[in-house]
């Protein structure tokens, strides 16, 4: 659909930056079981490879998954047959009765959609909220400003045993935007592949974004972390919850 995580870039990150989407894992269920949501669908937006699908999915719940990349849906639909996912804009898709909406991963600032506005984050939100059954939970994260520490571009390095990234990301403080420049490496038989992407963000602040849940009602929690897992500087996490109980039908017996 997009020109963003395709095949090696998608192998990559699932192989060596899953950190996020395991450490949040435990975080959402417990959440449900402490709001009495033991079994019902939960739909996890920007669903990437499956990481967080999988242990959602062990743990008993239905799961629905949307991505915009092809390459991560088909890694997801091999970790988590049982599950379903769609190669679909999170902005664009429509959302069935669920126990819980998840976005983790900075899903709500990549700029791959020209729909991501605030305007179209309000409206997303609202969807969401309409969406969940009463006690029903919101958990995602999102890059804010100061994601890049420093006055200038950053540069990380990763590697595993068969491939390599290099990442360099720079931060525009007075628009609010994150650039990444990724350039990968992976083994393709004898050699390795080498491919590109540009990802820009919007950067969005969580206080703000918590503000905005509890004018829909939603009850707000600002996360500096998932668990032992702690959030570096420049990241927020945001897990709210729907007024109301979970009905009877989303208890188990």
């Amino acid at each position: 659909m997009v020109d963003a995580y395709q095949e090696d870039l998608a192998y990559i990150h699932d192989a060596g930056y899953g950190g996020h989407a395991r450490s949040a894992a435990p975080v959402l269920l417990r959440a449900l079981r402490q709001a009495g949501a033991e079994r019902g669908l939960v739909i996890d937006l920007g669903c990437g490879s499956g990481i967080l699908a999988a242990e959602i999915a062990a743990a008993g719940y239905d799961v629905l998954g949307f991505d915009i990349s092809g390459a991560m849906v088909a890694l997801a639909r091999r970790r988590v047959p049982q599950a379903r996912f769609r190669e679909q804009s999170l902005w664009t898709a429509e959302f069935p009765p669920c126990v819980a909406v998840t976005a983790v991963g900075e899903c709500f600032n990549y700029l791959f959609d020209p729909d991501n506005t605030d305007q179209a984050l309000a409206k997303l939100f609202r969807r969401i909220h309409d969406a969940l059954c009463p006690g029903g939970l919101l958990l995602f994260d999102v890059a804010e400003p100061g994601r890049v520490p420093g006055s200038g571009p950053r540069r990380d390095y990763r590697e595993g045993d068969d491939w390599a990234v290099l990442v360099t990301a720079e931060e525009d403080r007075p628009h609010r935007r994150l650039t990444r420049r990724i350039t990968s490496f992976r083994k393709v038989g004898r050699f390795y592949r080498r491919e590109q992407e540009v990802h820009r963000l919007r950067l969005l602040s969580g206080a703000a974004l918590a503000r905005q849940l509890r004018g829909l009602g939603f009850r707000v929690r600002l996360l500096r972390g998932y668990g032992e897992f702690r959030f570096p500087p420049g990241y927020a996490a945001l897990l709210g919850r729907k007024p109301g109980h979970v009905p009877a039908g989303q208890r188990r017996a």
